[in-house]
């Protein structure tokens, strides 16, 4: 058996949904990440069961079988990246809010701590 790019694709994708599943199992992947990785694999999973998908796909927009392949592959490394932004900016803008919230309790307890008892 040769190694085409069907083939390629299929073996991909079925790799990338395993390794997402022993990932999440093992807690080390949050589950809204795994729901992204999930379908990131399904793309080239889909691609190798069906590669007249890709063909009409490529058709369609007037691309070669290889560029339409690359035209994908970018596109959902573009919005994974950009989801992963999105949630890293969230998280800092949040770790900056509980630095200042922590900030200001500690220095209430040292002026509580510095009054006189009643």
């Amino acid at each position: 058996m040769h190694l085409n790019a069907e083939h390629l694709m299929l073996v991909g994708g079925v790799s990338a949904f395993l390794l997402t599943l022993y990932w999440v199992r093992s807690r080390d992947l949050l589950e809204r990440y795994a729901v992204i990785w999930i379908a990131v694999s399904l793309v080239p999973l889909l691609c190798g069961i069906f590669p007249d998908l890709l063909k009409h796909f490529a058709d369609a927009t007037h691309l070669a079988y290889p560029s339409a392949a690359l035209f994908i592959s970018l596109a959902v490394i573009y919005v994974f990246s950009f989801s992963v932004s999105i949630s890293l900016t969230r998280h800092y803008r949040q770790n900056i809010r509980l630095t200042q919230e922590l900030a200001l309790m500690e220095a209430r307890v040292r002026e509580l701590e510095r009054k006189p008892p009643c």
